[in-house]
């Protein structure tokens, strides 16, 4: 197991990871750049320094947790104050639900105001985006738990509801993707989900029929940005949202495979180059502004950071026995089948979850059979030339789609109908392209040797970073934030200590410390 020793109070926790006196010296914050010239540095780096707004708000909140620990009776300076982070892990609804009960334990236990920064990857990242919508969150949590209880019964398939106005603005920006549509689903379904475990006093009968009747917190869209709690005082810790770049992930080029968003800056902390978060998104070349755009909003954000679906390989793991083949011998077109069947049904399972009428509901299974039946039709892939398999998966596809087509055409006509219909154009498309987590990317044509071939095209594909480690250690390692203690609760289904030897590895890979991991006592846990 790992050792949490050190000067840092260490917390109750699953894993804490202490990495004081693994580090060098602390690395000092670049100066506050001059009005003129932070309008012209957009993009910044390479450098493994803070950016002078994250430190000034460190800064600040060293107060805070000063003071939180002289009410513990722990003794510090201002000079010696520990470097404290919480991550939340991935798992779905459960890390979401998880993280959100530690948390609240932690304030009953005036706990809150010890820690410096919260990062999150994955299902945990829901969580952050709904506490953050609130300023002073860390200072009383009961208003975010009694907003969770406050439902309305509504359905969310009405084109008068915030998300539909939403998809149809967004669906016309040119980098829209499959990550829009997920963080549609994400904040309006899966958060709702979560509103229902949490709500107080409710019996377990009335739980199953609020969550068939899939209502709603509310019907408003999550539209503030990142980039506005730069202004925040230091009430709450520092968030830090993580992600990876599928491209640099699939080619296995480590130093670019993470990408993080804060407040202040989005980027590459291994390659140490950052653009200001308000311009994430936007156009550049060469390091210069070409077109600005703009920035995401925390609906697109928990998109990204959400979307393990994106990685095709996830999916193609649940490949059904007439498409048994090795894996060298099975073609692309069976994974481009798969990926299109599996998040179809996936979208139904959601689509389902914000009906009300037993008909209409009716209808949705219809579909998912329709749909199932197309992809168990067994064919005899292993009889065929490669151009044969390629043109029988493509058939397939298509009469998926024309499944969709053609049960939207029987429905009924009315605004469900409409907002079905509306749904479905805009995500038929993107399954066939597969497109997730599409920005510009800031760094297109950047005249720097360290930038790798994985990131010369003009877009990212940003998508959740527990495909890669399944809880966000990266942005805490090495002497840029010289993290003392790494809280850690693991929520994901598999093995806690993966995860551990998943970081382990990864830090090794890229030069930084990481805490010795005793295989034997971990393998007699």
């Amino acid at each position: 197991m790992v050792s949490c020793r050190g000067r840092a109070v260490v917390l109750a926790c699953f894993v804490c990871v202490s990495l004081r006196g693994l580090l060098a010296q602390p690395v000092n914050a670049t100066a506050e750049p001059s009005p003129e010239t932070s309008a012209k540095q957009l993009v910044r780096g390479p450098s493994d320094a803070l950016s002078p707004g994250e430190a000034e708000f460190i800064r600040q909140r060293k107060e805070v947790v000063l003071a939180s620990l002289g009410r513990l009776n722990i003794s510090s300076t201002a000079d010696s104050v520990p470097h404290i982070a919480l991550l939340g892990s991935g798992g779905g609804q459960r890390a979401a639900v998880a993280l959100l009960g530690s948390l609240q334990q932690m304030g009953q236990d005036d706990l809150l105001d010890t820690l410096l920064y919260i990062g999150g990857v994955s299902g945990s990242t829901w969580t952050l985006a709904l506490l953050y919508s609130d300023p002073q969150w860390s200072v009383n949590m009961e208003p975010v738990f009694s907003r969770l209880g406050g439902h309305r019964e509504t359905t969310w398939l009405s084109l008068s509801t915030g998300p539909y106005r939403w998809l149809k603005t967004k669906s016309k920006d040119e980098d829209f993707s499959l990550s829009d549509i997920w963080g549609l689903l994400t904040s309006y379904l899966f958060m709702n989900h979560v509103s229902l475990a949490l709500k107080k006093g409710a019996p377990k009968t009335e739980k199953r029929s609020m969550l068939g009747e899939g209502v709603l917190v509310n019907d408003k869209m999550d539209q503030r940005l990142l980039s506005d709690e730069a202004s925040r005082d230091n009430t709450n810790p520092y968030p830090v949202y993580s992600a990876i770049e599928k491209e640099c992930f699939n080619t296995n080029t480590t130093d670019a495979v993470w990408f993080e968003f804060t407040p202040h800056e989005a980027g590459f902390p291994e390659l140490g180059h950052f653009v200001s978060t308000a311009y994430l998104g936007s156009g550049f070349e060469g390091g210069e502004l070409k077109e600005q755009k703009p920035e995401m909003d925390m609906v697109q954000l928990q998109g990204i950071v959400g979307s393990a679906l994106a990685h095709e390989d996830s999916i193609a793991e649940m490949v059904p026995s007439w498409m048994n083949m090795s894996t060298a011998g099975r073609p692309t077109a069976v994974k481009d089948h798969l990926r299109i069947y599996f998040t179809l049904n996936i979208l139904l399972e959601l689509l389902k979850s914000g009906i009300k009428d037993v008909t209409d509901l009716a209808k949705v299974e219809e579909l998912q059979k329709r749909a199932s039946d197309i992809l168990l039709e067994e064919v005899p892939l292993h009889t065929m030339t490669k151009e044969e398999q390629v043109e029988e998966l493509q058939r397939k596809n298509l009469a998926l789609v024309a499944s969709v087509q053609t049960w939207v055409a029987e429905m009924n006509i009315g605004l469900q109908k409409n907002a079905v219909t509306e749904l479905m154009e805009v995500v038929l498309p993107l399954l066939i392209k597969w497109q997730w987590g599409t920005t510009e990317n800031f760094l297109y044509a950047v005249k720097d040797s360290e930038v790798p071939d994985c990131l010369q095209s003009r877009v990212l594909n940003l998508i959740d970073g527990g495909i890669a480690i399944n809880m966000p250690y990266e942005p805490f390692l090495g002497k840029k934030r010289d993290v003392d203690l790494l809280i850690a609760p693991e929520f994901s289904a598999g093995e806690m200590f993966e995860t551990l030897t998943l970081a382990r590895d990864y830090a090794a890979a890229v030069g930084k410390p990481f805490p010795v991991i005793h295989e034997q006592d971990q393998l007699q846990r």
